[in-house]
């Protein structure tokens, strides 16, 4: 069984599948996430400094620790998908969705003709020739998933056709760039922000589509994500949870040392 068919059986079960993410050039942070037990992590390729090299090393290390990789790519461009395809993540994650027209670019980007309109030009997928094109033709849609984020209030909006998209196997809010979306940067929590979070999940309960968050760990904040029945949750990720520590930990050696 292969890392996608092993999160798609989770959310079958309704079991929670739990990840982190990752912005850290090296891998050995993957590697460190992986036998700690996460089932995935995010690699942050929208706002990090990451090469493409860097994205290739922690989806071959999340392969060799057991763990899914999720790529969340720039943009919906399918000239910039593209490259991040051909690694063969087990997920990408489309940002800035706004419109039915949004999902309908992005999931075609990441399909073949005549579903879509990404180029031919497997590498990783067919194992280097070690793998039959008809194989890989016939599975591939199965082998990456397309994970749409929600980041405008005018995609709440149009929910409803967003998942009527074919092709969509998950989606997962930003609940910063929608807050900003509203005229309230910098405060996911407001009410409105929250009203408006829980119409998308309302919507996406109704399609039976799986949807995560990203969220830092708040002990209640992922117990009512869970009872909203969210499907994956990305908690934290290296710097968040690297930083509090190490900073603790200087302070109170300073303090001993006074």
């Amino acid at each position: 069984m292969n890392d996608v068919e092993k999160i798609r059986e989770k959310w079958a079960r309704g079991d929670l599948c739990v990840g982190t993410s990752v912005t850290f050039t090296d891998a050995a942070v993957t590697e460190l996430f992986g036998e700690a037990g996460f089932d995935f992590v995010w690699i942050e390729m929208e706002h990090s400094s990451m090469s493409m090299d860097n994205a290739l090393n922690h989806i071959r290390t999340c392969r060799g620790v057991g763990m899914a990789p999720f790529v969340r790519v720039p943009s919906m461009d399918p000239v910039v998908i593209k490259p991040f395809l051909e690694l063969h993540p087990a997920a990408v994650i489309i940002p800035r969705i706004s419109s039915a027209a949004d999902a309908e670019v992005a999931v075609q980007s990441c399909r073949y003709p005549p579903r879509g309109v990404r180029g031919f030009g497997p590498t990783r997928g067919v194992r280097f020739g070690g793998r039959g094109r008809d194989d890989y033709l016939g599975n591939v849609d199965q082998e990456i998933m397309v994970i749409l984020q929600i980041e405008h209030i005018d995609a709440v909006n149009d929910i409803d056709a967003i998942l009527a998209v074919p092709g969509v196997d998950s989606v997962v809010p930003g609940p910063s760039d929608l807050a900003g979306s509203m005229g309230m940067l910098g405060q996911p929590g407001h009410p409105d922000v929250v009203a408006a979070l829980d119409r998308m999940l309302e919507a996406v309960v109704r399609k039976k589509i799986p949807m995560g968050q990203s969220i830092g760990f708040d002990s209640q904040a992922i117990s009512r994500a869970v009872a909203r029945g969210v499907s994956w949750i990305c908690a934290d990720g290296d710097w968040h949870m690297l930083f509090p520590r190490a900073k603790d930990l200087c302070d109170q050696i300073r303090t001993l040392s006074s």
